[in-house]
């Protein structure tokens, strides 16, 4: 199957997304989006890990409000066509890229309102009028970023976690991705004023790994 979307960047990138039927009967595919009142941090979440990914749609789909719904799954990049979506946007394409979640303590992941919370670094993306296709090229500096944030964790390494994953078959990744949703505890009610966390799953670990956050970071997911 043709590729969608062609991009470059040094890990693979996942989308959660849902179908969605329109006016007309026409199919809409809609991928999960960061909204905030900073105009740079509202776009589609694109996720640096599958297990993350495949994590933060099930959570979705089981904590869902009575306005959203249970049918989101996590998909390649590549599945998806960034740019057409893209041209539905005014303004810059801004991709709210995840490395990790927004956690209440060491075990618990937030998921207050039905998505769970995340934590990211916005790229945007200015893309000529009227183009037909494109390679988006994702600038190394939200990688290096990212590293930064997963060393500061403990995690210097954890790009190696992102490769095994990549690299499992279907029945090894289904089980690493039942124990990452087994070992995980849920917050439905954070205290805001806590000390705040935030962590990833370790699959070469088997454990989430979970370190204090500088800043508490309120992520509205929509």
């Amino acid at each position: 199957m043709k590729n969608k979307t062609q991009y470059i960047a040094p890990v693979s990138l996942w989308l959660v997304v849902r179908k969605r039927f329109v006016e007309g009967g026409a199919i809409f595919i809609e991928p999960a989006w960061v909204g905030s009142s900073k105009a740079e941090e509202q776009g589609p979440v694109l996720f640096a890990s599958r297990l993350l990914a495949e994590i933060y749609a099930h959570m979705r789909n089981t904590y869902h409000g009575p306005d959203d719904s249970n049918n989101w799954r996590a998909i390649p990049l590549s599945d998806f066509d960034l740019l057409d979506h893209a041209k539905g946007i005014s303004g810059k394409l801004n991709c709210m890229m995840t490395f990790g979640f927004t956690m209440a303590d060491s075990e618990s992941l937030i998921v207050k309102t039905g998505a769970p919370r995340i934590r990211y670094a916005p790229l945007s993306f200015t893309l000529p009028d009227d183009i037909e296709s494109i390679t988006f090229s994702f600038n190394q500096w939200v990688f290096a970023f990212m590293k930064e944030e997963w060393t500061a964790l403990g995690l210097p390494e954890f790009e190696k976690d992102l490769e095994v994953a990549d690299e499992m078959d279907p029945v090894t990744f289904s089980r690493a991705l039942k124990t990452a949703i087994a070992l995980a505890k849920v917050c439905r009610n954070p205290h805001v004023g806590e000390d705040a966390f935030w962590g990833v799953y370790s699959v070469r670990g088997g454990q989430w790994v979970a370190g204090k956050d500088v800043e508490y970071m309120d992520r509205t997911i929509h």
